[in-house]
């Protein structure tokens, strides 16, 4: 596996996808199709490469210029790209042949035995016009999907072999060594700043945790924390979970509140000890653990009812009690796959916000259970009312029910959204975007799910019928949700700028939620952002490339983000991150800067392997993995701390008390500066 690393000066990608319109406008900028004609004499390009070009929004490909271009005089292998006209051997022709499946070749010169042929190429009669064809790429596949389930967890007990494996390895995560950047100090972030000079305990670059002690024999299998919060779950590929940081609400599950986990700890169930977990999400106040048995558990802060145990009086609980999902009777086997087995519903994925919980099963159905706030339950209401002067409640939800409503633009469906919104048509009285349900609404299945600080990402199953669709819901500061305005969404909503043609080929398989941002990777390993997770400069208001990676030849394999970072990780051994760090989650090392606004390298990873990362707030974990001699050179570099080095650490944190606010209030309905009425 190639280990070189290609420098570049990174940069925000700041490129927006424009979805053209079916009557006059077919093209950004009010270009109409008289404009793509002349253009594409110009070119010598046949008018579908124009308008797709045009509408892609200047998004970068991965150049596959040694693949794509075959000699003119060559006799073609099977399955061979047909010889291009010399029209087509340019950059144009790699995204097309890319992109698009068997794009036409630009015709030759016109000649008086060519022109007819030509010029009935050109016949709308036999082709459709750039319109229709545009339309035709960004619209949703109609009827239902012939879907690739079951949905698997994203990692895999040792041992344990399962049928339909992502051969991508998007799905399953290769087991290695833990790794952390950040305080080990929970109870600091958000409170106070880390000492001026650095203790053990504040990890300024990327260290291996534990492995002479906790972890020695065993690797970690999956890792996860969340935007807003300061503990993290690792599990072992044994399926023995661990917990540490913050345990002011009891969110560790260890039976007693505490300010501060320092090392990690086993979480156990009470009365199902030998249970193993595939699973976990984390919030800032609670935590929920998949078991192997297809059932999920939850400890910790529950006012909103987050914890989804069907009970909104219990302000929260400090042991793991079985979550309530709506159909699900029982707990099935280690090795099940058939939801009968678990009284119709088995839980693989599980994600969690500040307020807000999110439940995936392996029929690729999503729960949820928390916070209706800004319409993060998905369920179409958030049921705002007034509790007394200055103070508003909200239907929030105590268990977990499934949610089946995703909707798309009045716009996006007719095929017109650019002219729409030049002319103000598609947007209600009050300045929100006009929805409709799907037509398949109620049997879309989901492969992925992730929840931010207030809003939501899932990703939709692969199939073999049609490009896997994004929804975001919720909190739409910033316009993280990607649908270009900031407006809350109360029903999963497709993300229109992650569809087309450019996608036909290098579709969505799997997204990770910020505090105000969403970052989608692609089959092809290219990462789109929208949000804002930075504290200057502008947000970007429409899913938006990662060039300064995709257009360097970096594969992404895995992608975190954070309270205000945001991290990637490619195959070739890169990992970079950008955004504010002052904790050292940003892992650029001691003497380093504590912010960047572009992506900047991690040189304290460099040529390691990351199999997984994931932000929390104040600290960013990693799985890097250790199969060969490449990855144990690798890891020589690599910071190392053990418990013994950290004994006056864990003095200090005994005597340590939470802050008085554990638990807060349920929050008060708060607008930002130019968010869209409802």
């Amino acid at each position: 596996m190639p280990r070189g690393r290609k420098r570049s000066a990174a940069a925000d990608g700041t490129s927006t996808t424009s979805v053209s319109g079916l009557q006059h406008y077919v093209a950004p900028g009010g270009g109409t199709t008289s404009d793509l004609r002349r253009l594409s004499r110009v070119l010598n390009l046949p008018v579908d490469a124009v308008s797709a070009v045009m509408n892609c929004g200047g998004q970068g490909v991965t150049s596959g210029r040694s693949s794509s271009r075959r000699s003119a005089g060559g006799a073609g292998d099977v399955g061979a790209t047909p010889a291009m006209d010399p029209a087509m051997m340019n950059v144009w022709g790699d995204f097309m042949s890319e992109e698009m499946s068997a794009p036409a070749p630009a015709a030759p010169a016109a000649s008086s035995s060519t022109a007819p042929a030509a010029s009935k190429a050109e016949s709308p009669k036999e082709k459709p016009s750039p319109a229709a064809a545009v339309a035709a790429a960004v619209s949703p596949e109609s009827g239902p999907r012939d879907y690739v389930l079951p949905i698997k967890p994203k990692m895999r007990l040792s041992g344990k072999k399962h049928k339909g494996d992502d051969a991508n390895g998007d799905r399953v995560l290769t087991p290695g060594l833990l790794a952390q950047t950040g305080t080990l100090d929970a109870s600091v972030p958000g409170r106070s700043s880390i000492s001026k000079t650095p203790l053990i305990h504040e990890l300024l670059a990327p260290t291996l945790l534990f492995t002479k002690s906790i972890f020695a024999r065993t690797k970690i299998a999956f890792i996860t924390s969340s935007p807003t919060a300061c503990h993290s779950i690792a599990i072992t590929s044994a399926g023995a979970a661990y917990g540490w940081g913050r345990n002011e609400t009891g969110q560790l599950g260890l039976g007693s509140f505490s300010a501060v986990a320092p090392l990690p700890t086993l979480l156990t169930v009470s009365g199902e000890e030998s249970l193993k977990f595939v699973g976990a999400g984390v919030g800032k106040y609670h935590t929920i653990l998949v078991g192997s048995n297809g059932v999920a558990y939850a400890s910790g802060g529950n006012l909103c009812g987050q914890l989804g145990i069907n009970n909104a009086n219990a302000t929260g609980v400090q042991k793991f009690r079985k979550c309530s999902v709506m159909g699900q009777i029982g707990g099935g086997g280690e090795d099940d796959d058939d939801e009968d087995d678990v009284g119709g519903v088995k839980i693989v994925k599980a994600s969690c916000g500040e307020n807000i919980s999110a439940l995936l099963s392996s029929a690729g159905h999503l729960y949820t259970a928390g916070s209706s706030e800004f319409g993060q339950l998905g369920n179409g209401e958030t049921g705002e009312y007034i509790v007394s002067a200055g103070k508003l409640g909200f239907s929030n939800c105590a268990k977990f029910v499934r949610r089946s409503i995703f909707s798309q633009s009045e716009s996006e469906a007719a095929g017109n959204l650019g002219a729409q919104m030049m002319t103000g048509k598609g947007v209600d009285s009050a300045g929100k975007i006009k929805c409709v349900s799907l037509e398949d609404s109620g049997q879309i299945r989901l492969a992925d799910v992730c929840c931010g600080k207030n809003h939501t990402v899932a990703v939709e199953a692969p199939s073999s019928s049609g490009t896997p669709r994004v929804f975001t819901w919720g909190c739409g500061d910033y316009g993280c949700l990607g649908h270009g305005i900031q407006a809350d969404e109360y029903t999963p909503r497709m993300v229109g700028g992650l569809r087309g043609p450019i996608f036909a080929s290098n579709h969505p398989v799997s997204a990770v939620a910020g505090s105000n941002c969403t970052l989608v990777k692609t089959k092809n390993g290219h990462v789109y952002y929208v949000g804002k997770h930075k504290q200057a400069g502008e947000a970007t208001m429409r899913p938006t490339l990662v060039d300064a990676l995709a257009n360097n030849g970096h594969v992404v394999t895995s992608i975190g983000a954070g309270s205000q970072t945001v991290f990637c990780s490619t195959k070739s051994g890169v990992t970079v991150s950008w955004g504010n760090g002052s904790h050292g989650e940003l892992g650029y090392g001691e003497g380093e800067n504590k912010s960047s606004s572009k992506p900047k390298f991690v040189n304290g990873l460099d040529s390691c392997l990351v199999s997984d990362v994931a932000c929390g707030m104040g600290h960013t974990l990693f799985i890097v993995r250790d199969e060969d001699e490449d990855d144990a050179k690798a890891l020589k570099k690599v910071g190392r701390v053990e418990e013994e080095d950290l004994a006056q650490f864990m003095e200090e944190m005994k005597g340590k008390k939470g802050a008085s606010d554990v638990g807060g209030d349920e929050p008060v309905k708060k607008k930002a500066k130019g968010k869209g009425k409802k």
